[in-house]
């Protein structure tokens, strides 16, 4: 029993420290003919919790609940959180050439809406 309540406190407390500070996620930098050129590149998983944390909010899109119901009532689209993400520097307008980018996203944002 002992070693039950341990064990249970200790998955708790390490499962606390597992989340990331998502908003300091991934710049990417690439050399094109010898010039340096930083890409702002968010996972479309990293996107999407983001936005439902409340990182968006200051741009219109709500949180939490507020963040599900937008998404069902087509409020807020995968267009809106790139377009959102691209005005806080977090993504590169390019994203939007990217069809992969877009199908991950969108199945991202159905399963928030599905959850």
């Amino acid at each position: 029993m002992k070693n039950l309540i341990l064990g249970g406190l200790s998955i708790v407390l390490l499962s606390s420290f597992a989340t990331p500070a998502f908003s300091s996620e991934e710049l990417a930098a690439v050399t094109v003919n010898n010039r340096q050129t930083t890409i702002n590149y968010l996972p479309p998983v990293t996107l999407v919790q983001l936005a439902y944390q409340g990182y968006f909010t200051d741009l219109g899109i709500p949180s939490h609940g507020g963040f599900k119901s937008a998404l069902i009532s087509k409020q807020v689209t995968a267009d809106t959180l790139i377009r959102s993400a691209i005005a806080k520097g977090r993504l590169s307008e390019n994203v939007f050439n990217d069809q992969n980018y877009l199908d991950v996203l969108d199945t991202q944002l159905e399963g928030v809406i599905f959850d």
